[in-house]
């Protein structure tokens, strides 16, 4: 299959796309309401995406938006911008002013943004450091926080040293101030089950793979062992790497 489809259930979809189609096997979330439905990034772009959303929707507008820009997490989004698409659907631009202008995050990257989906409100937070857009999304409804390339199990490549600090102490606090976490999802997986081991890049076999879900408490492992200075930190689940 060229994309793996779970319901967390009735109204929150878990596609992955497969390992055969793109190494990078990056996750996509869609979440839906009763009015919009959030398709939380479209792939790589190397295999049709469009049809299966459609065929999960039951008539809401469709929010296209991303975790960040990288071409793993927007490669699909001309499928969604062609004039053709038979549903009402906006896409999000990539650039950090057109994320914060489309969800009213005026004071980026410090802001918390809700957006109401109908009858589901979504929290967006601003966490560059990968990437300069970044965002995360906390749902209210099943408490889980989508975390993209931020936080998973696997390598988290940082560009930013002093932004990624920032945003995952911010991630940190959001959870402590009272908006509890049932599990953080993030966009891949590149660890095996054997703690801090990894996959070689490019791999397009994950034997014996970490599971997606990570406890809130790698979230706040994480900021705890960022210190001032970029340095690789390997931890059971997860691999820090400054770039």
């Amino acid at each position: 299959m060229d994309h793996e489809v779970q319901r967390y259930d009735e109204r929150t979809v878990i596609i992955r796309q497969g390992l055969h189609t793109n190494f990078e096997a990056p996750f996509l979330y869609l979440l839906l309401g009763t009015e919009r439905a959030l398709l939380l990034d479209t792939g790589t772009g190397h295999v049709p995406l469009r049809p299966l959303v459609e065929g999960l929707l039951d008539g809401q507008q469709l929010v296209v938006a991303h975790t960040h820009a990288h071409g793993d997490h927007v490669g699909g989004d001309a499928e969604f911008a062609e004039a053709i698409v038979p549903i009402p659907t906006e896409v999000v631009g990539w650039t950090a002013p057109e994320v914060a202008a489309f969800f009213g995050l005026s004071e980026w990257p410090e802001g918390v943004a809700q957006f109401d989906l109908g009858d589901r409100v979504l929290d967006i937070i601003p966490i560059p450091g990968h990437h300069a857009s970044h965002i995360a999304v906390y749902d209210r409804a099943t408490r889980l926080l989508f975390t993209g390339d931020t936080v998973y199990p696997g390598r988290l490549y940082v560009a930013d040293w002093a932004a990624f600090r920032a945003s995952v102490s911010r991630l940190a606090r959001f959870v402590a101030a009272g908006n509890p976490v049932e599990w953080v999802l993030g966009a891949h997986i590149e660890l095996t089950t054997r703690p801090g081991e990894d996959y070689p890049m490019g791999a397009t076999e994950h034997p014996d793979e970490h599971e997606l879900r990570l406890a809130p408490a790698v979230l706040a492992e994480l900021d705890a062992v960022l210190g001032a200075e970029p340095e690789r930190i390997v931890r059971d689940h997860f691999i820090v790497y400054p770039v």
